[in-house]
């Protein structure tokens, strides 16, 4: 299991505080003892968390139910016990099939803590207390033979499997799996040194979901072995449309494009070689630091990494319509995938990231490739604003495609007003997520504004609040002192 640090505990603790209201997968106590209770919540959240098509529940201690605020709470479930027997112990007991569900002392700060339980949703048949299985119903906890349509319905999510986990090539010997899946790449990628014998490496594949041994005896490549460490994706037809493309078009518009590669290979794989292709073309220029002569590039590296690994992990799979897509112009990058956003684009930075392939998503953050806690567009902007660029524009394309544009520098008098309104916005939660604040002095540095003119980052701030993304934390404040914060804050 990977580490979950106190951070990351205290982010989920803290978007789950924002929901509305109490839904079927998440529950909130504040001194909730009750341990019988607490198994039959077992049940019935990780059964519910299937049908909302969610890796996983969450049950809190520290949160007020009716105005979720988070106050803290007094139990500590290692002290809790059932009979003479510790809580925890007798939960992994007692639910049934078994469910590595997992409790987290999250600390809030200012002596606040919180016991986060995350519990995994069912897997191949419905999640039992002892031999009773439970669901939620809105907000109550019920039977689950109460509820028919529900069990029914919940049998049906069972057979379907989420496609990474799919069968791409079925009864295929040792030898024919070794031919499809680039396991030497498997272990670079890892820091691992390669087995001596086919066994060793067969386990490995399929202790990470690559290949699956079947009733025959064979094994079964999935979809998730092809698209990660596949040698060529184009062998299966469902796969084809998987590929990476990278287009180059002359200066800044699609009529005329000089060149275009496909990279067939799993992701894991070719990650790190499109970034290079990437980084050969995109257009840059000679700059003298001092007596030497230096190439500086358009864009910088870690956003066109971060927004590359995105389109890959974040992809709709099941959807036919286009290749990840890299498309490079003189003035701008544009990154697009199937599949329309999973959270609000304007929560993008601050909110914890959601996958609509978790284990794709595990794999690549093994190897270095993208961020366990979604830290990634953190990244993105911080790049940007360091380099003087405006910040990504991210957009939701008829629910069906997300795109996001990377921007060369633009001259500040280039720039848009909602340009210099986003970018003010996108700086304002970055500061906020890192417990900090922005300036007007920020907003100068960001626009490469002289102190002379601040007047004009004092509009891009006043444009700002006017389109209700940020406030002034103080606003009797003199405004040479003003601080701002984003607007959900």
């Amino acid at each position: 299991m990977i580490n979950k640090t106190n951070e990351y505990l205290q982010s989920i603790v803290r978007e789950l505080s924002k929901l509305p209201t109490e839904i079927e997968w998440v529950e909130f106590k504040c001194n909730y003892e009750d341990c019988e209770r607490i198994a039959k919540y077992i049940s019935g959240l990780s059964n519910s968390a299937l049908l909302a098509g969610r890796p996983c529940a969450y049950m809190v201690w520290g949160i007020l139910d009716e105005t979720h605020e988070i106050v803290g709470t007094q139990f500590d479930y290692r002290k809790a016990k059932k009979g003479n027997e510790e809580l925890e112990a007798w939960l992994a007991r007692m639910i049934n099939p078994k469910v590595n569900f997992k409790f987290y002392n999250v600390d809030m700060g200012d002596d606040i803590k919180v016991i986060l339980l995350e519990i995994p949703c069912a897997d191949s048949e419905p999640t039992k207390y002892g031999s009773v299985g439970y669901i939620r119903v809105g907000t109550n906890l019920k039977p689950l033979l109460e509820y028919k349509e529900k069990e029914r319905e919940l049998w049906q999510a069972f057979n379907n499997v989420a496609y990474e986990l799919r069968n791409a090539s079925e009864n295929s010997s040792e030898d024919d799996v070794l031919m499809l899946l680039d396991y030497p790449k498997y272990y670079e990628k890892q820091g691992l040194p390669i087995p001596h014998n086919i066994e060793k490496i067969m386990e490995d594949l399929s202790h990470d979901k690559f290949v699956k041994r079947n009733d025959a005896g064979t094994w079964d490549v999935t979809n998730l072995g092809m698209l990660m460490i596949g040698k060529d994706l184009r062998k299966f037809e469902h796969l084809a449309r998987k590929t990476v493309r990278v287009i180059k078009y002359k200066e800044n518009d699609r009529l005329t494009g000089i060149r275009e590669k496909e990279f067939v290979t799993g992701y894991a794989v070719s990650h790190e070689e499109i970034v290079e292709y990437i980084m050969a073309i995109i257009p840059q220029e000679e700059v003298l630091e001092g007596t030497i002569r230096k190439s500086k590039v358009a864009f910088p590296e870690i956003a066109i990494r971060e927004l590359l690994a995105n389109i890959m992990i974040h992809q709709m799979l099941n959807h036919r319509g286009t290749n990840p897509m890299v498309e490079i112009f003189d003035n701008r990058i544009e990154f697009s995938n199937a599949g329309a956003p999973l959270i609000s684009i304007e929560h993008i930075v601050d909110t914890v990231p959601v996958s609509r392939n978790e284990n794709m998503a595990g794999f690549m953050h093994r190897c270095g490739i993208c961020e366990e806690r979604g830290s990634g567009y953190d990244k993105i902007i911080r790049a940007t604003s360091s380099n003087e660029l405006i910040a990504p524009k991210v957009i939701n394309q008829d629910g069906q495609f997300t795109k996001a544009v990377l921007f060369a520098k633009i001259p500040f008098e280039l720039t848009t007003k909602e340009d210099r309104i986003r970018t003010c916005y996108m700086q304002a939660c970055l500061a906020y997520v890192e417990f900090g604040t922005i300036s007007n002095a920020d907003v100068r540095d960001i626009f490469g504004i002289d102190s002379q003119d601040s007047y004009k980052s004092s509009r891009i701030i006043k444009d700002t609040i006017d389109a209700g993304l940020i406030k002034a934390i103080d606003p009797d404040t003199a405004p040479r002192y003003m601080k701002y914060i984003p607007f959900w804050a």
